[in-house]
């Protein structure tokens, strides 16, 4: 009888900047090190969209383990990152 393993999750959030003048670019790497540094999981790919009044916030596609699935850790890290001003979970899906 063969274990199943354990596979991954993906997680989306929308993480607005502080406001106008925050580098997009440099939030993204901001996030990723945040996320690798804390462990609890790692960013596969950020995309700045258009929010409100012309401000733009980043589409954060998140990878975290079946078992580590619980994304209250992933939210805390990206409310630390700096120039952070607010995380909002979108979406959740298995990859299979």
């Amino acid at each position: 009888m063969s274990e199943k393993k354990a596979g991954q999750i993906l997680l989306k959030y929308r993480v607005m900047p502080e406001g106008l003048e925050v580098d997009l670019a440099q939030l993204e790497k901001a996030i990723a090190a945040k996320l690798l540094t804390t462990g609890v999981a790692r960013l596969s790919k950020a995309e700045a969209k258009p929010f409100a009044f012309g401000m733009k916030a980043l589409n954060c596609s998140i990878i975290v383990e079946d078992a580590d699935g619980n994304n209250d850790k992933v939210e805390a890290a990206l409310q630390s990152v700096p120039h952070a001003q607010g995380v909002e979970f979108v979406e959740a899906g298995r990859l299979m």
